[in-house]
């Protein structure tokens, strides 16, 4: 029990590091969506030219 409560209290601190160090980028944090609207738009537009 006091094993898990040190693992828990170890993921709290490092996660409240990573919050107060601010400007950094987290990419396991967030959810990867892919390319955005306007890349599509432009991929798009590039096949029609060539072809």
């Amino acid at each position: 029990m006091i094993g898990r409560f040190k693992s828990l209290f170890a993921h709290w601190s490092r996660q409240l590091k990573r919050q107060l160090a601010g400007d950094r980028y987290h990419p396991e944090l967030h959810y990867m969506r892919g390319p955005g609207p306007k890349t599509k738009t432009k991929m798009a537009s590039d096949k029609s030219v060539r072809g």
